[in-house]
């Protein structure tokens, strides 16, 4: 075989488990490094043909191999801005996250906001919203503003509720709602859209705090395996991925998903659905269709269980069909959050509204080859049985996050009753046709592919050996699990022809292991260790010996 003078890697003795189905298994491949792409997979004989007179060579010694883990969800700039504030996760009460801000209120200027993020109401005594009460306490001299752990709510203090001029004559907003108290003034607490309120005057951290912070981000994701990930935020991540790039440190590669306020511009500027390069690529735009399970905003079809609510829909049925339609027909994909299964069903609504539309233009629209990318709901963590089916029967896609099943069952089973069992339906949704694509939802749950790994395997968290696992039925297997974090995540964002698999003219993106997850007790998954990962056959953590 000749190469020429082109840089070679061979990598050879692995158990390589490809995801390829046309090539499931070899012990080697080879690598150009020039281009970053695969040029073989097949045994040590076969790839040993491809040496040159540049060529590098790794013993693999019989550690495993697989494609490099696509983390289908996440939001990394928000994960760095939180990793620089005060980390109210597994906070056991109002009293000790307010005593927690107050510390950092000790080492803060006075007029200085102080952020925290992630504290969890479902989880302290009593179960209800802290109020600004115990942050005015806290930090009188400071405005304050906290996020819950689902991001969809926002608890603040005085101060915070001043600088934003929010006052018992201030309404609530379409697709939102500020707590109040029996008087009327605002009680502290912000939900959805109403959190934009403070959001647009809280005074962030700089861009260069937040860069360095990214840079510590994008190395713990190299470190867990990770080589892809599916970003969704907007223009200010934007801007920092793009000067992150310039400098040749935007590693792992990234998918893009913009918010839908930007559509319009998106759609003035031209932009479709993969422009860019290898390492920065646009995607498309993201709905959000309600709230989240933990602030009781997700938008049910029926009432949270002992309440009257509904949840929060945060768009109609003809402004869903709308914005699904434009983006659609410009060429930009479509990402829906959706958790609640009112959500579920408005977001399926607008998306069949426009490929029936589009059926009078083609003979028949579901058999576009570009529907399973361009669209897909989020979360999906409650869905009525026939949705699924039309979910399924559309070609949408499913970005789902196994950690929150796990992390989130004791408030889905308070808050939605016996419908709690028909909640994160992996394996059903799976079995219904529907293509899943794996991911965290970083930074409201772990970003390690191999803990959630484990949640979707064995239903429940690895902090927690002992608990019996939740809804097993809905437990996927260890090779349908890695599918959704390899060639399920690629095809949500529409790059399989480049990621997902280890195949010739493929990316070389890869994780190897020190075990074989096929092989290992599946309650050791997450303790598998990562021994190397490589993007574009470049080391970016590990050792090649």
């Amino acid at each position: 075989m000749l190469t020429g003078r082109r840089p070679i890697l061979l990598l050879l003795s692995g158990s390589i488990h490809t995801m390829n189905p046309d090539q499931p298994r070899a012990t080697a491949l080879a690598v150009d490094r020039s281009s970053g792409r695969i040029l073989a997979v097949g045994d040590d004989a076969d790839i040993r043909a491809f040496a040159g007179p540049l060529t590098d060579t790794l013993n693999l010694g019989g550690k495993t191999v697989l494609p490099g883990f696509i983390d289908a969800h996440t939001h990394l700039m928000m994960y760095a801005e939180g990793r620089i504030s005060v980390d109210l996760r597994a906070i056991p009460s109002e009293d000790e996250a307010a005593a927690r801000v107050r510390q950092r209120a000790e080492h803060t200027p006075n007029g200085a906001w102080i952020q925290g993020h992630s504290w969890n109401k479902n989880h302290w005594p009593g179960g209800a919203f802290p109020t600004k009460a115990s942050l005015d306490v806290a930090a009188p001299k400071h405005p304050v503003a906290l996020r819950d752990h689902s991001y969809h709510a926002l608890w603040v203090n005085s101060a915070a509720l001043r600088a934003a001029n929010i006052d018992a004559t201030t309404p609530d907003p379409p697709a939102g709602r500020i707590g109040r108290g029996p008087d009327g003034e605002p009680d502290g607490m912000l939900f959805e859209d109403a959190t934009d309120l403070v959001e647009q005057v809280i005074v962030p951290p700089d861009d260069d705090t937040v860069l360095a912070e990214l840079r510590r981000v994008l190395a713990e994701l190299r470190a867990r395996g990770v080589t892809g990930v599916h970003n969704i935020e907007g223009d200010r991540s934007l801007r920092l991925m793009q000067r992150l790039h310039r400098e040749g440190a935007l590693s792992p590669r990234m998918l893009l998903y913009i918010p839908r306020q930007s559509l319009a511009d998106a759609v003035r500027l031209g932009l479709q659905a993969g422009f860019g390069d290898d390492y920065l690529r646009f995607a498309g735009i993201k709905l959000f269709m309600d709230g989240a399970l933990g602030a009781q905003t997700a938008a049910m079809l029926d009432p949270y269980e002992g309440q009257s609510s509904r949840g929060l829909l945060t768009m109609s049925d003809e402004d869903t069909a709308r914005t699904v339609a434009e983006a659609a027909s410009s060429g930009i994909g479509v990402a829906i959050h959706a958790i609640g299964d009112r959500a579920v069903r408005t977001a399926l609504d607008g998306i069949e509204t426009y490929l029936t539309h589009r059926a009078h233009a083609t003979a028949d629209a579901t058999s576009d080859p570009l529907a399973a990318r361009r669209f897909r709901l989020e979360h999906v963590q409650l869905a009525a049985p026939e949705d699924i089916q039309r979910m399924a029967r559309l070609g949408v896609a499913a970005s789902v996050q196994p950690f929150h099943a796990v992390a989130d069952r004791d408030t889905a089973e308070h808050h939605w009753g016996a419908r709690h069992r028909r909640a994160y339906a992996y394996q059903t949704l799976r079995q219904a046709g529907i293509p899943l694509a794996l991911g965290s939802d970083i930074p409201v749950d772990t970003c390690d592919p191999l803990r959630v790994l484990h949640a979707a395997v064995n239903r429940r968290d690895d902090t927690t050996p002992d608990r019996t696992p939740w809804l097993p039925d809905q437990a996927l297997t260890v090779a349908q699990a890695l599918w959704g974090y390899t060639v399920g995540a690629a095809r949500a964002g529409g790059q399989e022809a480049h990621q997902g698999s280890l195949a010739p003219g493929k990316l070389a993106d890869l994780v190897i292991l020190a075990e074989d997850p096929f092989t290992i007790p599946p309650d050791r998954l997450a303790a598998l260790p990562v021994a190397a990962t490589l993007i574009g056959g470049a080391l970016v953590h590990g050792s090649m010996e």
